[in-house]
């Protein structure tokens, strides 16, 4: 049996995220390398059948043959583009998607092609050296970790494997091996309790509350005041403005674009929107308070620019607030999911033991990137300790962005170098033994 530990070990972490992939080498602080988790497939006019690529389009074929995934017998498998250099180039009938949904992988083979990226352009790696540690949601169901065991070990060979919670990770990044883990990420928020490094499933509460749903707000709000949003690729050239006037720009010619790549520009031009401009209130919003706080200015990729007071407060009050909601008018259904993250947290806390309970409140641990909004910490403590007066909250937010922002990563970093951890390593061995169910050693 092989025996994997300490600093030989020289293991691989890979998080892979709705929006963002993080990977690198078990042991360094932060990952080596972090890129968009959308992959893209050019399509011809003529339905599925795909458009011809040059060479230098195609990062995800250069893995070796050993490597080369089984193409499908029914229809030809899709050579998807991957890394941020192709991502963010505008082609016509260019598609773009991520493998994951609600944090469950939903599409396999785009998830073939971001490790075969990672392994051949971002580490450089051989996978067949290289123990893999990877970061796995919560609730991710048995059937999908059997699957993950089966490409780890059938495609990639890898030496050995684990499949590690991500809440779990995030609270070991925070050298706590209990804590009620709020990752705010792309997608959703969940609130996971964690203790003595198992989740505890009943515990776990989740929804659509993530930075998607920020920039959906942003949207809302920012067309309802009469703002026409042109992301980045319909911009030819543009032509400096006074605030507040119209812009004065060149459209680009982008015929053939797909309506999945549109919405990622638009998703890019909100994204670097929310980063710039939006802020959450400590306290409850007040508009009367935050009328005195001082203004930003955000520059639209048309050129287009203006200043922003309290809409920069209103945009993420619905976080907090089921009553600040901005609803799209153009909904289908008028439903609107009232659960607030205080609310998740609650909730979360309630389906566990009593005597658990004040130790969740007094050990919350932020991570994902929607944490990173200015005030988040802040404000969540102050609607706990208004929710539970008798309870002593503590709120675990790490100052940098790094931690924060990549905290499973770091978690899943520190726990694949201990000398400790080399008895959970899922050997080839085992795997050829027990088969895909193998997963059921790892808890």
């Amino acid at each position: 049996m092989v025996v994997f530990g300490g600093d030989e070990v020289s293991a691989l972490v890979f998080d892979i995220g709705s929006r963002l992939t993080k990977v690198g080498y078990a042991g360094e602080d932060s990952p080596k390398g972090v890129f968009s988790s959308f992959v893209g497939h050019v399509h011809t006019d003529s339905g599925n059948k795909e458009a011809s690529l040059t060479p230098m389009d195609v990062d995800v074929d250069s893995t070796s043959d050993k490597q080369a995934s089984q193409p499908s017998k029914s229809q030809p498998k899709k050579k998807y583009l991957v890394g941020d250099s192709q991502i963010y180039k505008w082609r016509e009938n260019f598609h773009v998607k991520t493998p994951l949904e609600d944090g469950v992988v939903s599409d396999w083979d785009a998830l073939e092609a971001i490790f075969d990226h990672t392994y051949s352009t971002v580490l450089c790696a051989d996978s067949t050296e290289h123990p893999l540690m990877f970061c796995e949601s919560s609730w991710n169901p048995r059937e999908k970790r059997e699957k993950l065991c089966e490409l780890a070990f059938e495609k990639y060979n890898v030496p050995g494997f684990y499949l590690g919670r991500s809440a779990v990770l995030s609270a070991f990044a925070a050298g706590k091996s209990s804590a009620l883990v709020v990752d705010s990420g792309s997608s959703s928020t969940s609130v996971v309790p964690v203790h003595d490094g198992y989740v505890l499933k009943k515990g776990i509460q989740r929804a659509p509350l993530g930075g998607d749903f920020v920039s959906e707000q942003i949207k809302l709000h920012l067309e309802s005041i009469g703002i026409n949003l042109i992301p980045q690729y319909l911009v030819e050239s543009k032509m400096a403005v006074v605030s507040g006037t119209p812009a004065n720009f060149v459209a680009a010619n982008r015929p053939n674009t797909t309506p999945s790549y549109h919405d990622f520009g638009m998703e890019c031009l909100l994204q670097e929107f929310k980063e710039t401009i939006l802020q959450v209130s400590e306290t409850q919003f007040d508009e009367k308070v935050l009328k005195r706080r001082p203004p930003k200015n955000f520059e639209f990729p048309n050129g287009f620019n203006r200043s922003f007071g309290v809409d920069r407060f209103r945009c993420v009050e619905g976080l907090f607030q089921p009553g600040y909601v901005i609803k799209n008018p153009n909904a289908m259904s008028t439903e609107t999911n009232t659960a607030t993250i205080p609310q998740l947290i609650h909730s979360s806390i309630g389906e566990c033991d009593n005597d658990l309970r004040s130790n969740f409140y007094n050990s919350v641990v932020l991570t994902g990137a929607n944490t990173l909004l200015p005030g988040f910490a802040d404000r969540l403590y102050s609607e706990l300790h208004h929710g539970v007066p008798e309870v002593r909250i503590k709120v675990h937010a790490a100052g940098g962005s790094t931690e924060r922002k990549f905290g499973p990563w770091i978690g899943g970093s520190i726990m694949a170098s201990l000398g400790s951890f080399h008895q959970l390593w899922i050997s080839k061995e085992q795997y050829e033994e027990m088969g895909s169910s193998v997963e059921k050693r790892i808890h």
